[in-house]
Parts: structure tokens; C-alpha cells; sequence
């Protein structure tokens, strides 16, 4: 056993300069391989503050990501001893320091006992699951075989890190004075900070490794050795986020459509997102928590990566050729592409086996792209935002926000749109012979859209939408309907379809011009809410109907 356990040590050893070394031939190739990294999630609680106690109970009911090695303790949860005019990230890091935090997490790599036995058994299976197609076929033609890919968890050790979140300001919708809607709200802060493991350290725990064969009294000055051992945390970044779970209530004219959640599970809902949005947030800044691969195959772009990676759909990645410079014999990445993942990704959360699947990728921008190629996690807010001008009988100025639901529903290139516009336009009116000057219509709506490629830098997105338009002007108080109610502050529910057609400037930046065909389905209405007895296109002559528009759109 004795001599199994010195053959697995001197391996580790052995693998930290060769992994130096593979390091510097990566700079000249494109890696085909990712690292998992690891999170040790802790709330961080300050107990006088409203709801704390509640969303301390729901700490425990997060669903964790599949991309993260889950390195949790038992206790999810710290109550500080500080304030918040505290330097936070200073404080939280003293704290996980003063409670030997990375000692804590460190013992569980190595699986250590109440007795202070260890075990390299959870290192294996994790360099075992962290590898890929690739590195598995490549073991098998060497005489270590899967011995290799065991001992490649002991590089991971090093990529542990702790997340602290703080959820704030935590109110419900009757505390945040919201009308006609359930649930809750929260400003959610996460401080990552990373584990200094390094190879002093290592050889400390080497040092203090207990045997079966071992005395009493070598065990007992092996656990001392261990529990003088320091391994501190660093402060790496912070993100904030705005976390909601929100749904209208049984009152309103949409809830009476809705099944009603509780609050119990709608805070539920809240604590997740303060989890899920701020790992978001972190993989688009954070090197060691975005995902790299290869381009597996173009026709359709595939790529071996899945729910093992945490991959969703319509997560955003960069595609990049490594390009050599005869000047300065030196390779740069180049980008040549943005692609997107489909609903189409693998469960890939097994052992590699050489023949793992693949998921299934579409082109957003770029040029042609080949095998090879490397892909590279960029995550977005996806969000874009439009501004142009409509023009028809409903027309002006117009603006629209639309935002990616796929990787929540699962559907590529569905959008909840957000749009607004505005007109001054003269009309002549109904109830009179006087003319009208100067009315000012302003509409705003939502709907969805659903977006297509047609080339690899051209999309089409059609969409339907519904909303209310206002129109606005001093003289529409004085005129009035065959019952005598006036026009002032006249409003009324349109509809919308149509489709936009945008073409690529930038990755994320387009031009764009579209066709949509406007129609008033209800009756007006005044500031008193009463219904008008005359149609829109009646009160404004032959309002509504076909517009095209033309703008400019930036993706973030």
C-alpha cells in the first residue's frame, strides 16, 4: 500500500515542471482542452438585516452548476461580525483566513478523515472527468494509460475558488410599493476569491501524509504538521447583479391567466438567480471560468463540449484562428467568427471514453470557418438595442430593446422585444371641420421575435407584438363624441407583426430596415376611462396600416 501511495506522489511531482512545460508549447497552438474549476459557494449573512433568515433557508436549496467542481462545506452560511461601511472584500477575506477556509477545502481534495488519513481518490476521479475526447485517446498510447488523466486532477486543485454572496437590499413587492404583482427582489453581490495552493504547499501535505502502517505517535506529529499548514485566499473580483422573481398577481387582468406561485417559492426562484446570474457575470470577465475547445466539425459547427461545460443555449462564444507572424516568429489569436449554441447540446457529464457527443452550434457573424479553429467562451447580457425611423401613417422616431431567452426557455434566437415611438403629426378631425396641429403620439408594446440566419452576417427577425399608443394635444379636450365624451388624453391597444432585416457592421453592430403592419384592436379610451364611441382610424383618419423603418442596432 505503502509503496502504491509513493508511485502516485512521485507522479504528482513529476507532473508539475512537465506541466510548466506544456504550458509555454500551448502559446504556440491552439488548446483543444479546458479546466474545470471548482467553487466553494458561502452566503454571507448580516442577521439584523430583513430577510435574512429567509434567504438563508434557501441557501441550501440552490441548484448548483454542472460546470464547477462542487467543493461546498457544510456550513453554507456566515454571520458577520463587521458592518457595511466595512471594506467588504478586505473583511470577507480576512474572515475566510481567520477560519482557515482554504485549509478546510483543501482537506476536501484530499478526502481527510477525523483521524487525519487523506486520499488521492477524489483527485483521480476529477482528472478523470476533467478530461477530454482528446486527452483520453492520447493517454491510451502511453504506458501510464488512464494514470495520466488521474494524475491531471492534481493541476486542478490549484483553480479552487470561493464565491461569497450578499444578498441586499431584499424586499418584497408589497415592501417595494409594487402594485399587482407577487414575489421579490434583491441587489446580489458576489466576491470571488481564489485558494494559494501552490508547490510549497503541496510538499507540506506530503510531509504530514499518514500510512496505515504508521505509529501512533508519527500520526499524531503528521496531524500537527497539517494543522500548521496556511493556505491563504485572494481577493480576485467582484460582480453585482439585480436578481427579481416576480409574477403578476391573481388581481391584475394577467394573473387571473396565471398559475399563482407562493412567495415561499418565488423566493426560492430569487435566491437561484442571485447564484446563477452572478456565475454569469463572472464567465464574461474571468478567464479560468471561460470555456475553450476546438471546432469540431463546420457542416453543421459542432463542438465537443455540453452540460459538462455548463453550456446553454445561445451562449455566446468567439471563434479565433491562431495566425503566425514571420516578423516576429510569434502566433496571435485572430477572430473570425461568433457563434451561438442551439438547444441541440450533449450530456456529456460522464468520464471521457474517446467517443463522447457533440452539441450543436450556429453562426452569428464572421467569415467562413474551418476545423481547428478555436472557440472561446463570451458571455453577453444578450441584450441589443435598436433606434431608427418608421415611416407610414403610424411613424417617427421608434425604439426597441430585445432580449435572448434561450438559454432560459431553451429556444435559440427568441427574443422578448421592448419598443417604444413617438410622432408629431397633424390630422384633420372627425367630430369637426377644424384641423388638428401638432398631435403627439407616443406608443410603447412587447411582444417577441424569433430570429434566422439567412447568411452567416444576415438575419431575418420576424415578430409580433402588443402594446398601447397615446395620443396627446390641448385641442382634443375640446372636442367629444356622440355621447359626449371628450377626446382629451385619448388612448387605445394596437397589435403589431412584421419583420426586420439586419445586417452585420461589427459582431454586435448592424444596420437594419423592416416592414411592420400596425392594427387598433379596441376602442379608444379618455383620461376618465371612458370608451370613446368612434374607432382610432375614425377619430385620426386612416391611422394605422403598413410602416417600413430603417435604424441601427448594437448588441451588449
Amino acid at each position: 500500500m505503502k509503496n502504491k501511495s509513493l508511485f502516485l506522489l512521485i507522479i504528482a511531482f513529476l507532473w508539475i515542471p512537465c506541466a510548466k512545460s506544456q504550458d509555454v508549447e500551448s502559446t504556440k497552438k491552439i488548446p483543444s482542452t479546458y479546466d474545470r474549476s471548482s467553487i466553494t459557494l458561502i452566503n454571507m449573512q448580516f442577521p439584523n438585516e430583513a430577510h435574512a433568515s429567509e434567504v438563508q433557508g434557501k441557501v441550501d436549496k440552490i441548484s448548483f452548476s454542472d460546470k464547477y467542481y462542487n467543493n461546498n462545506l457544510d456550513q453554507l452560511t456566515f454571520s458577520v461580525s463587521f458592518s457595511r461601511s466595512a471594506n467588504l472584500s478586505d473583511a470577507i477575506k480576512q474572515y475566510l483566513n481567520e477560519q482557515q477556509i482554504g485549509r478546510q477545502i483543501i482537506s476536501k481534495w484530499f478526502a481527510r478523515q477525523t483521524d487525519g488519513a487523506m486520499s488521492m481518490d477524489l483527485i483521480f476521479d476529477r482528472g478523470m472527468f476533467n478530461a477530454t475526447d482528446a486527452a483520453y485517446i492520447k493517454a491510451q498510447s502511453t504506458k501510464l494509460g488512464n494514470a495520466v488523466l488521474q494524475d491531471y486532477g492534481n493541476r486542478l486543485i490549484g483553480r479552487s475558488y470561493v464565491l461569497v454572496l450578499d444578498y441586499q437590499s431584499v424586499q418584497n413587492m408589497k415592501e417595494a410599493k409594487v402594485s399587482d404583482m407577487n414575489g421579490w427582489k434583491s441587489t446580489v453581490t458576489g466576491y470571488l476569491y481564489k485558494i494559494q495552493y501552490n508547490e510549497e504547499i503541496q510538499n507540506a501535505i506530503y510531509d504530514s501524509w499518514i500510512y496505515p502502517e504508521d505509529t501512533p505517535e508519527v500520526k499524531v506529529e503528521k496531524n500537527k504538521k497539517f494543522e500548521q499548514i496556511t493556505i491563504p485566499v485572494e481577493f480576485v473580483t467582484k460582480t453585482t447583479i439585480y436578481a427579481t422573481a416576480l409574477q403578476s398577481s391573481e388581481n391584475s387582468q394577467l394573473g387571473k391567466f396565471i398559475k399563482q406561485k407562493s412567495d415561499d417559492v418565488l423566493l426560492t426562484e430569487m435566491v437561484q438567480k442571485g447564484y446563477d446570474e452572478n456565475l454569469y457575470s463572472l464567465e464574461k470577465n474571468y478567464e479560468d471560468f471561460m470555456v475553450k475547445t476546438t471546432v469540431y466539425q463546420v457542416h453543421p459547427l459542432r463542438a465537443k463540449i455540453g452540460k459538462k461545460e455548463g453550456l446553454k443555449c445561445d451562449n455566446r462564444y468567439f471563434v479565433y484562428e491562431y495566425v503566425y507572424n514571420e516578423k516576429t516568429n510569434t502566433t496571435k489569436p485572430v477572430r473570425r467568427g461568433v457563434i451561438r449554441a442551439t438547444s441541440k447540446i450533449v450530456d456529456n457529464r460522464q468520464v471521457a471514453t474517446g467517443d463522447m457527443g457533440t452539441s450543436k452550434f450556429y453562426q452569428t457573424a464572421g467569415r467562413k470557418l474551418r476545423t481547428g479553429y478555436l472557440l472561446r467562451q463570451q458571455n453577453d447580457f444578450g441584450a441589443e438595442f435598436g433606434l431608427g425611423y418608421e415611416m407610414g401613417e403610424v411613424g417617427g422616431a421608434y425604439g426597441r430593446f430585445d432580449i435572448r431567452l434561450g438559454r432560459y426557455i431553451g429556444i435559440k434566437s427568441l427574443f422578448l422585444l421592448i419598443e417604444g415611438g413617438a410622432q408629431l403629426k397633424d390630422y384633420e378631425a372627425v367630430a369637426g371641420t377644424t384641423d388638428i396641429d401638432g398631435i403627439l403620439f407616443a406608443h410603447y408594446g412587447a411582444g417577441l421575435a424569433k430570429g434566422f440566419m439567412i447568411t452567416r452576417n444576415i438575419e431575418l427577425r420576424p415578430y409580433i407584438s402588443i402594446g398601447q399608443e397615446i395620443a396627446s394635444n390641448d385641442d382634443l379636450k375640446d372636442m367629444s363624441d356622440s355621447n359626449g365624451h371628450t377626446f382629451e388624453g385619448l388612448k387605445v391597444l394596437y397589435g403589431k407583426g412584421g419583420a426586420n432585416l439586419a445586417l452585420n457592421l461589427r459582431h454586435n453592430v448592424q444596420i437594419f430596415g423592416g416592414v411592420g403592419y400596425y392594427s387598433f384592436i379596441s376602442k379608444p379610451k379618455n383620461t376618465d376611462d371612458e370608451e370613446i364611441n368612434l374607432n382610432w382610424d375614425e377619430i385620426f383618419k386612416d391611422r394605422g396600416g403598413v410602416s417600413t423603418l430603417v435604424g441601427l442596432r448594437i448588441g451588449f
